[in-house]
């Protein structure tokens, strides 16, 4: 991350990365911190809903709060200061936002302006030429290449153009007393980058959310900046913050039948009942052996809800079918902790060419891909039975201050469903059953689909969370470094 000097920032605020405002209300992944800035609004876990939740959930839908994600308690104020030698304020920063409280960084979302107010208080003459405010918006990939995907600037006040003056100033350009201008800058929904050759891809990119990790080697970060631009020979001043920002990624709207299910608070139609709701992958022809005496094939099929889209905070409908003729086989490959369905995160990076070195390749810069396991589907046997063909029905939990999908130029982050075939004690993704070992060894990743995570809610009824989280998931753990992080 690179400072920008010299703009002089406060050192108490902190942000929470979650800028989705989202959380369970029994069974809590997150850290007590990074709950104070999540609402209680998520379904809870297989209550029957009354006809007025019904009523009360599609009132609060359509309402801007819910549409973004944050409630509809009064928004936060935010004081940023430049001081004197003897203390006192003489420039002043005000911004208000979504942020769960004042001791955090301001926190946005897309399609809301950001905006506050500037305010100069001076008790002697100062010479200005002109006062402005600009938001950027940055990519790091290292201490020298930097891209700036996204500026939009405000001139609040010009000494050629002004023609407003305090009650102790006779002269616009030596400005003394106290001024107040307000701003609002509206950030475009899509930027472009530049190639290596230096000119503008002509693909668009969704404005990318704030992303910040201990151990990646890219961070998207976007800030604030108000400069008080004095004469030729004279030092500008320069007040600033970091903000958060989170793009408004909703999920198409799920099936009519799963709809239906949410709202009674039925067991979801599997693809059978259902086959429009649900994406079924490859079948997965298994071979391996039982307790190491006689070979065995079986079928896996994984079928994932549609769309491939999901609200973090929310979890991914999955459902696995497992068919063999070997009765003890069927058993061991549908327990439930047998099949291992996993999320994965991928962090992608190219060359170091993106950056304001004019688009020229930076030697040793190339970076590798980064892919993450973040969390494991919970699986429960169906109730019905089959002599050779089992299913069991899960749910893999997305944390709420899990980063969604974004891709700028060469940065990527991308997630993936990811079925395994696991034995016991190997830290791979193939099943997990303990007196079955599969053929072609261990940690062999059998299937990958790719998802999108979404940071809002579909239109329709909200998913009901059927099962507890799993809390020993990397997704609980790297979330509270990442909150640590932030602030």
């Amino acid at each position: 991350m690179v400072p920008l000097s010299p703009i002089a920032y406060n050192p108490t605020p902190r942000i929470d990365r979650n800028l989705s405002i989202h959380s369970f209300r029994r069974y809590p992944t997150v850290p007590s911190v990074a709950r104070a800035a999540m609402q209680a609004d998520l379904p809870q876990y297989a209550r029957t809903p009354t006809q007025h939740q019904h009523r009360t959930s599609r009132a609060s839908a359509n309402s801007p709060a819910t549409r973004h994600g944050s409630s509809s308690r009064a928004p936060t104020e935010h004081l940023y200061h430049l001081t004197s030698s003897k203390g006192s304020p003489w420039l002043t920063l005000k911004m208000s936002s979504n942020a769960p409280g004042s001791k955090y960084l301001p926190v946005f979302f897309e399609g809301e302006a950001i905006g506050g107010t500037v305010a100069l208080h001076r008790e002697k003459e100062d010479a200005i030429r002109s006062i402005s405010v600009k938001v950027v918006g940055q990519m790091t990939s290292s201490v020298t290449d930097v891209l700036t995907f996204v500026q939009v600037s405000e001139t609040l006040w010009d000494s050629s153009t002004s023609s407003s003056t305090s009650s102790d100033s006779s002269n616009p350009t030596r400005l003394v007393g106290h001024y107040t201008w307000p701003f609002s800058i509206a950030l475009p929904h899509h930027c472009q980058v530049k190639t290596s050759s230096g000119e503008f891809e002509s693909q668009t990119f969704l404005l990318p959310g704030s992303f910040t990790e201990r151990l990646a080697r890219v961070h998207i970060q976007y800030q604030v900046v108000v400069t008080v631009h004095r004469s030729r020979f004279r030092v500008d001043s320069t007040l600033g913050t970091v903000f958060g920002y989170c793009p408004i990624i909703r999920p198409e709207a799920p099936s009519v039948a799963r709809q239906l299910a949410y709202m009674n608070n039925t067991p979801l139609p599997g693809p059978e009942a259902d086959p429009d709701g649900w994406k079924c992958l490859e079948p997965l022809h298994i071979r391996g052996s039982v307790f190491s005496t006689r070979n065995v094939d079986a079928i896996c099929t994984l079928a994932l809800a549609k769309p491939l889209c999901y609200t973090r905070g929310s979890v991914i409908p999955c459902v696995m079918t497992v068919e063999t003729t070997d009765p003890q086989a069927l058993d061991l490959l549908s327990a439930p902790r047998s099949p291992v369905v996993r999320l994965l995160r991928k962090i992608a990076t190219g060359e170091a060419t993106l950056g304001s070195s004019g688009g020229k390749k930076l030697p040793g810069l190339e970076y590798e891909h980064v892919v993450q396991a973040l969390t494991t589907a919970v699986w429960a046997p169906d109730t019905a039975r089959q002599p050779h063909r089992r299913t069991l029905h899960g749910e893999i939990h997305l944390s709420a201050g899990l980063k969604p999908t974004s891709r700028l130029g060469k940065f990527e982050l991308s997630l993936n469903g990811a079925s395994i075939w696991e034995l016991v004690h190997s830290r791979g993704l193939p099943p997990k059953a303990a007196a079955f070992q599969p053929d072609g060894g261990d940690d062999t990743v059998l299937q990958q689909e790719p998802v999108v995570i979404g940071t809002v809610y579909a239109h329709g009824p909200r998913p009901i969370v059927h099962s507890p989280p799993g809390y020993d998931d990397a997704s609980s753990v790297g979330q509270a470094s990442e909150f640590r992080a932030f602030r």
